[in-house]
């Protein structure tokens, strides 16, 4: 049984506390919590950019839907204008750009956030007030914002293409 005065003993060699935490187990308690806080703060951050993907998403896939649907329209109707076919082509365009402006706002902006996250993490370690076992790892949202971001990229690319709008490069 330990008393409550000596400090808690720990392997050699694995003792990340500072001098603060072995004179006071409230300062370790404290240390964990806020280790915990971290975590749970990058976890926040990923569900922001998960809000942003999802916000990204619906403006690419709703300016899709619209450059489709007026191809098929015209297939299926013949050549019904209700608005002219170069604007409605141009809105769409513009929503996904819209959609992918937003996307790439919110992955650089998630990229900073946790950097600045591993720099505060590192202060608190290097003082002996963080564990040093917390590790802030690359988030699954990233990467599927970055593919989601790449996907947007070549569904553009293609619009451009199908519309003619890269008519005026030339052959």
């Amino acid at each position: 049984m330990t008393d409550a005065a000596s400090p808690p003993t720990a392997e050699p060699g694995t003792d990340w506390r500072g001098a603060a935490a072995t004179a006071d187990p409230r300062v370790e308690l404290a240390a964990i919590r806020t280790g915990l806080a971290l975590e749970r703060t990058r976890m926040s951050s990923d569900r922001t950019l998960m809000a942003v993907m999802r916000t990204a998403l619906s403006l690419i896939a709703f300016g899709l839907v619209i450059f489709e649907f007026l191809h098929y329209a015209r297939e299926l109707f013949g050549q019904p204008e209700l608005l002219p076919v170069p604007t409605v082509r141009k809105v769409a365009i513009a929503l996904v750009g819209v959609g992918l402006g937003v996307l790439g706002l919110g992955i650089v902006s998630h990229a900073m956030f946790l950097r600045r996250l591993r720099r505060q993490r590192d202060q608190l370690s290097n003082r002996g007030l963080v564990p040093l076992a917390l590790d802030l790892p690359g988030s699954i949202a990233t990467s599927l914002a970055i593919l989601l971001f790449i996907i947007g990229m070549v569904a553009i690319i293609r619009m451009i293409y199908r519309s003619g709008l890269l008519d005026w490069l030339g052959p």
